[in-house]
């Protein structure tokens, strides 16, 4: 039976460019300024950490000869992306959505020749199929996601209704596999992801680059020795699968594997945790936050990014601070060590309540008020770098831990 395709959407950005708002305009207005003299909350961008954190990465893949892959969702923008593609030593990328990719394949990183390959780091839905096909275009190598069944069905009704017969516009597809993080990807070992291996490898119009996992549940490690065993984890169920495929007469040689947590730890690990991986991934190891931090792979030094807020005001008859940012700021995301984010230099202060607006910080010894009035600044390491950097449209970019704003990176929303 054919598989009934969807209405074919597209993304209202696409008309807009996607470069909203405007950079130029912002570093007209911010580039020279203090953060004291920016409205509140604001997100931070320290420039020289984030190289860093980046120059980390190129230097675990030089260590563990494996290509590497960086996730742009963390930040989606093209200032970043060129950082981490050019300390990683790499042309490729993973992009969490379709406006994400077409921000990234029509800017200066694929013109300048930094960008090659894309990959969809989310399993296609059908409506985006015409995207995938515009899309494919305009960049020397871009890939999808294929987990299920009926993805395959759904690709499959497209293509013959577009193409015909014609099976010459070949697509690039990685089998998205579940490795213990149980978010998405195939089962592995069961008969119904087999069934899709086989008509992956089979299909004259896909070719198979590999097979793809994300231990996303590494995130749980504490400390260097878990960190390592679930990369170990994470290899040996991409490997065992692979030859489990092969002997079941499915020939997929390629595998790749990461999260930040287990990418890190490859930098501590013995080459040989990695035999037979020919890719690591990873994202939000550039910015970093608090959930890194609680892995031990990351310290305060390795956080690159901030949410600048101030005093609103302030209770010291309950021992409270108000901040101007809430959670809309900093997302609510959690993090091991409890509380919302940390106040940089007040870490005994905590943030352990938030409203949409309102930041709740508790705990504040009475001699603390004296250097807290209304409107002071204080920067705050979030929990989650990924979902605070959503919260906003732009970031201030500054250098070294210095007060100047040196920059604006603009990062692309929607879908």
């Amino acid at each position: 039976m054919t598989f009934a395709l969807p209405p074919q959407t597209i993304t209202p950005l696409l008309a807009q460019g996607f470069s909203v708002p405007d950079k130029k305009a912002l570093t007209d207005y911010y580039v020279g300024k203090s953060l004291n003299e920016v409205r509140t909350p604001r997100l931070v961008v320290d420039r020289a950490v984030v190289e860093n954190n980046c120059k980390r990465l190129g230097e675990i893949a030089s260590k563990q000869h494996v290509k590497v892959r960086v996730h742009v969702k963390t930040h989606k923008t093209i200032e970043a992306s060129a950082i981490e593609l050019q300390a990683a030593q790499t042309d490729a990328i993973v992009v969490s959505t379709v406006a994400e990719a077409y921000y990234m394949i029509q800017s200066s990183l694929v013109k300048d020749g930094l960008l090659k390959d894309v990959l969809l780091g989310l399993p296609i839905s059908p409506d985006k199929f015409d995207d995938l096909f515009v899309l494919m275009d305009q960049v020397d190598t871009l890939s999808i996601f294929i987990d299920h069944n009926q993805t395959l069905d759904a690709l499959d009704a497209y293509y013959r209704k577009r193409f015909g017969d014609d099976n010459s516009v070949k697509i690039n597809a990685f089998m998205k596999v579940e490795c213990g993080n149980a978010r998405a990807g195939a089962a592995i070992h069961n008969d119904e992801s087999l069934e899709l291996a086989r008509r992956l490898v089979s299909c004259p119009y896909i070719h198979v680059r590999g097979l793809y996992t994300h231990a996303g549940h590494s995130y749980a490690c504490n400390d260097t020795s878990s960190a390592v065993a679930y990369l170990q984890a994470e290899r040996d169920a991409a490997v065992n699968y692979r030859d489990y495929l092969k002997q079941n007469g499915v020939d997929i040689a390629q595998c790749s594997i990461g999260a930040t947590p287990t990418v890190m730890a490859a930098g501590l690990a013995d080459p040989s945790v990695l035999d037979g991986i020919t890719e690591l991934h990873a994202g939000a190891f550039a910015f970093n936050d608090r959930q890194q931090m609680a892995t031990s792979l990351a310290t305060t030094d390795d956080v690159a990014i901030t949410v600048v807020s101030r005093v609103a005001s302030r209770y010291p008859e309950r021992g409270s601070i108000l901040l101007d940012a809430g959670a809309l700021a900093f997302s609510k995301d959690p993090s091991p060590q409890g509380g919302f984010g940390e106040i940089v230099g007040r870490e005994h202060w905590k943030l352990n309540k938030i409203s949409q607006e309102h930041g709740i910080v508790t705990e504040v010894p009475l001699e603390d008020y004296k250097d807290a009035p209304v409107g002071k600044l204080f920067h705050v390491r979030p929990n989650h770098c990924c979902l605070t950097a959503a919260c906003y449209e732009f970031f201030l970019v500054v250098e070294k831990g210095g007060d100047t704003i040196v920059d604006v990176w603009v990062p692309v929303r929607g879908w």
